[in-house]
């Protein structure tokens, strides 16, 4: 199946979902320090990471101090970092407003959570959810890690500040939009991000989050398909799930946020391409190709 095409179809059917009010895009990452833990416990860890995000925005926002009301949330599951290293996160676009109790809608305007109240809040939501794990002996240890190890680890995490985002506010739809299509759906590479092969090694494009500058890497073959098999989900996980007024079971909520606010079926996710650029495309989405090379049966 063309990739490309299950891409639009995806986005087009989040269009319908959507609602029409502005979103904020916010980011959990695990720890470093447990990347050999996840290795060994991937379906485990994204289940995790998937419910210690969510609720700790939920349990938040629920809050009369945050708000006081239940928003929507569509979340993403990453496992790679820039240069295809594992680097598990969360993306979360959380409408920027909710539902209060009375059934009214609430707008929570520019500003979401306090980032260090969020932090620590998820912080102890993940290392509640990894103890009950441990205990249960839910948990696989790596061979090279004792028990004793694991638990003075976990002890040590507490003490550590862990990395939770709370970017940009999304004002209008084609910024939702331009985010569905960059986090929710694009995988860990881009065919525009192959430069070129020496015959040994593949050289290939990233941008250092740090400098925002466009920086390359080489690699071999062999070390390209380590660091992209790294990032296949487990078995029965869905990278992808909706929580609040967009999880399924509040399907009658969501109608009337619907109904009040409207979605975003008109907007388009890209505009028209010149004829010239679909002349040689492909069958299933209509994405430009490049023609590489032509092959010519001998005249009989």
């Amino acid at each position: 199946m063309c990739a490309q095409k299950h891409r639009k179809d995806w986005i087009e059917a989040q269009k319908q979902r959507l609602l029409d009010v502005p979103h904020f895009h916010v980011i959990f990452t695990l720890p470093h320090e447990y990347l050999p833990l996840w290795r060994y416990n991937e379906g485990l860890f994204a289940r995790l990471l998937f419910r210690a995000s969510q609720e700790a925005l939920q349990e938040l926002l629920a809050d009369k101090k945050y708000g006081g009301i239940r928003p929507g949330i569509l979340m993403a599951l990453h496992t790679w970092g820039r240069q295809l290293t594992l680097h598990p996160h969360t993306h979360c676009l959380v409408t920027a407003g909710g539902l209060m109790k009375s059934g009214e809608w609430k707008d929570v305007g520019d500003y979401l959570l306090p980032s260090a109240v969020l932090r620590r809040y998820y912080r102890g939501k993940v290392q509640a959810l990894l103890k009950d794990a441990a205990d249960d002996k839910r948990l696989v240890l790596p061979p090279d890690l004792s028990a004793e190890a694991f638990w003075r680890q976990h002890r040590s995490l507490y003490r550590k500040e862990w990395s939770v985002r709370i970017e940009e506010r999304y004002t209008h739809g084609r910024g939702i939009m331009l985010y569905l299509a960059r986090y929710c759906k694009g995988g860990p590479l881009r065919p525009e991000q192959i430069k070129r092969w020496d015959g040994q090694r593949l050289e290939m494009s990233y941008l250092d989050h740090r400098d925002k500058r466009i920086k390359q890497q080489k690699l071999t073959p062999w070390q390209m398909i380590q660091r992209l098999l790294q990032h296949v989900p487990a078995k029965g996980v869905h990278t992808v799930r909706y929580y609040g007024l967009y999880a399924p079971a509040a399907r009658k909520r969501h109608q009337r946020m619907l109904a009040q606010h409207g979605n975003l079926a008109r907007m388009k996710v890209r505009d028209a391409e010149p004829m010239e650029q679909v002349l040689l495309c492909c069958k299933a989405c209509g994405a430009h190709a490049e023609l590489l090379r032509r092959r010519c049966r001998k005249a009989v």
